[in-house]
């Protein structure tokens, strides 16, 4: 009996060691490898635009969000991009071919120049905790997944000359659903053990193929067994530990605001302040980065977003651009699986966003998310 207990603890005791050393030597790669970012602040409101946040954050409840986050926000898209990336390369080729290694990295890149972005603000405990997690089960998840595709996974690729079978395509199809899944809901409410099923229902190849199509079953059906119950010990963790995600935007605007809005899904008029604009609520994420533009082309200026008046935004494009005035570019790379394409971020002040989401378009650069705290 001393004896398992021994090996029981020496066990935790390794898990331990390397869940404190994923963390530790992801952020000091990504420290060594990125440059150290100054965020010039915003413009202080005048005496009047001053009072009217501060009685509006008074009033509403989740009007003020704190501006740290549109930073700390990226690195949890950073994941959901790798996602879409690596269901936009497994839809036409192996996903041994998936730069793995690349996106651990770069997701520590992310991290670390966000922390840099962030040195002036206080600790905001509950978005660092998140990251950590993420950052952990991302690096293992791609560092798992890059070690079986590259050896099991090559060994059936190889027996099926290269070719896929039903259960890859079934996997990409999945892999594009997962994609579009998280831009409005997190990872942990994706329904892994539905996709189980449906990849042990999916019909295999025959002959020597069926190899391949049992591995992919025996594979990937206990991957998504694992996801499903990992999943489920975060959301009881989260349930236990944090508050729940605001899912709304406050937003507060010049122009002709309720006449912009009218239409929009899930977005109502809160307050008409007169000549210094309105505040209207409507949801965050994806929905709320596509409808910006939208509200621009109407004639909306911004004011407040969130409570505040500077923001993080990473567009697309196939090449360098200028950045526009008053915007400060905190990252510009190609991005791993697709080096065709380049990602690049941006520090717009709020009001300024009516220019420079223009200005950005004209110079080919397509808005990819506004991180709304």
């Amino acid at each position: 009996m001393l004896k398992w207990i021994r090996r029981l603890l020496a066990t935790l005791l390794t898990i331990v060691v390397i869940l404190v050393a994923i963390p530790l030597a992801g952020l000091g790669y990504g420290y060594l490898t990125t440059a150290p970012v100054a965020v010039s602040p915003s413009a202080p409101a005048d005496d009047g635009a001053a009072q009217i946040a501060a009685r509006l954050a008074a009033e509403i409840d989740g009007y003020k969000r704190p501006e740290e986050s549109t930073f700390l926000t990226y690195p949890e898209w950073a994941i959901v991009y790798a996602a879409r990336e690596y269901a936009g390369l497994v839809e036409n080729a192996s996903p041994r071919t998936f730069p793995y290694w690349a996106y651990i990295g770069r997701f520590w890149q992310d991290y670390a120049l966000m922390i840099r972005a962030t040195a002036d603000y206080g600790f905001n405990f509950q978005n660092h905790l998140m990251l950590m997690v993420i950052g952990i089960s991302h690096t293992v998840e791609h560092a798992v997944q890059w070690s079986y595709e590259n050896t099991i996974g090559w060994l059936t690729e190889f027996a099926v000359m290269f070719q896929p079978v039903p259960e890859d395509k079934y996997q990409a199809r999945v892999a594009a659903e997962y994609a579009a899944f998280l831009d409005q809901v997190p990872w942990y409410r994706f329904p892994y053990a539905e996709k189980r099923a449906g990849l042990w229902d999916t019909e295999p190849a025959t002959g020597l193929a069926a190899i391949r199509s049992w591995e992919r079953k025996l594979g990937f059906g206990l991957a998504y067994s694992i996801k499903q119950g990992y999943a489920d010990l975060i959301k009881s963790g989260l349930d236990a530990t944090s508050e729940a995600a605001l899912l709304d935007i406050h937003v507060w605007a010049e122009g002709p605001v309720a006449a912009a809005i009218a239409g929009e899904p899930d977005t109502e008029l809160e307050q008409d302040l007169g000549a210094d604009g309105a505040v209207f609520v409507t949801k965050r994420y994806q929905v709320f980065t596509d409808m910006i533009p939208r509200l621009i082309q109407r004639g909306v200026r911004f004011v407040e977003i969130g409570g505040n008046r500077l923001i993080f935004l990473t567009v697309t494009a196939s090449e360098a651009i200028d950045a526009p005035d008053r915007t400060q570019t905190v990252f510009d790379y190609a991005l791993p699986a697709d080096r065709a394409t380049r990602r690049i971020g941006l520090i717009v002040p709020v009001g300024e966003l009516h220019t420079v989401l223009p200005a950005l378009a004209q110079a080919g650069a397509v808005l990819e998310h506004v991180y709304d705290y």
